[in-house]
């Protein structure tokens, strides 16, 4: 995460909240999925699959909390042996037998989950590109029937699909310090930043281990 991001999230947990609000949150360093997100609680995990654009069934995770602030839930997406379950899949056809068929899969993933919030129900407020870090993906706003809102993420990194929503109730904030706070590790568990050439491609990985956690924040890794 850049600096000013970093500080960003910092200036709200010190000045914005109230130390009892903060003792609640919790930073959560998952090192097999690969992520940071901080949680208003100890997040409950569900193990559950996922079916992507090409129709094939992906392993992946839901990371969830619901509080009277509302929902916070991610769900990380397993797309690492997508090679395999494509030359697996029992409905192969000439037109998805292509050697780097699965690539494909993988690539459209943000586009793919971005379409798939944008037939729900609701009122799209804000529909466009993102970054964290320098790994590109999505990001909307939605104002649901009953005029709850809906802050979604979605981003691809490392063949895993990262999907954070927050839903909070009519009238609530927006919840910035979680839609905020998703940081990408490497296989070690450092925090992985990418820089770019002027055509935006990746050309280096810069890895640094985890700043300490903010005062009043729980941490919790889990392998």
């Amino acid at each position: 995460m850049h600096a000013n991001c970093r500080l960003m999230i910092v200036a709200v947990l010190t000045t914005l909240v109230t130390p009892t609000f903060a003792q609640e949150w919790v930073e959560y360093v998952h090192l097999t999925d690969r992520f940071i997100v901080l949680f208003p609680d100890a997040p409950t995990v569900r193990e559950t699959t996922y079916v992507s654009a090409h129709d094939v069934v992906f392993p992946a995770r839901e990371y969830s909390v619901r509080n009277s602030r509302g929902l916070f839930s991610m769900i990380a997406v397993d797309y690492t042996e997508a090679e395999r379950r494509h030359e697996e899949r029992p409905d192969q056809t000439d037109a998805s037998s292509g050697e780097r068929f699965w690539v494909m899969d993988v690539r459209a993933s943000v586009a793919y989950e971005a379409q798939r919030w944008r037939e729900q129900e609701g009122e799209i407020t804000y529909d466009g590109w993102a970054d964290i870090n320098k790994v590109e993906g999505h990001q909307l706003q939605i104002t649901n029937p009953d005029e709850s809102r809906s802050f979604v993420g979605i981003f691809l990194n490392d063949s895993r699909l990262y999907v954070l929503n927050a839903t909070v109730p009519k009238g609530f904030p927006a919840p910035e310090l979680f839609r905020t706070s998703l940081q990408f590790l490497d296989e070690n568990g450092r925090r992985v930043r990418y820089t770019t050439d002027p055509n935006g491609q990746r050309i280096e990985a810069q890895a640094r281990p985890l700043d300490d956690p903010v005062d009043g924040m729980t941490r919790m890794v889990v392998e």
